[in-house]
């Protein structure tokens, strides 16, 4: 954003309330009602993704919560498995079982 003044990061990293901070500041000097309401909805989609990942779907068989986002990160690896030929098939596995 134009107007932000952030540390040059050879300076170290910035605490949670510094970073707080420079968001503000980067804010500040915006007087655009477009610029205004692009950063608004920028921070409502925030909110409903941090909400989205705290929701619970379902419980396990154990009574645990489960999470959108935890489940949605299973089936991105499951489909990241699948679409690279890394899984067992049932006959596999069977034959596999046989010998255990």
């Amino acid at each position: 954003m134009e107007g932000a003044s952030y540390p040059h990061p050879q300076e170290g990293p910035l605490t949670l309330e510094e970073r707080k901070l420079a968001l503000i500041k980067a804010l500040l000097p915006l007087d655009k009602e477009e610029d205004i309401a692009d950063v608004e909805a920028a921070i409502a989609e925030l909110q409903e993704n941090i909400r989205a990942r705290q929701l619970v779907i379902g419980y396990s068989p154990s009574g645990t919560p489960v999470l959108k986002q935890r489940f949605l990160d299973r089936l991105r690896h499951t489909l990241h498995d699948l679409n690279h030929d890394e899984f067992v098939t049932l006959p596999d596995f069977e034959r596999r079982a046989a010998d255990w």
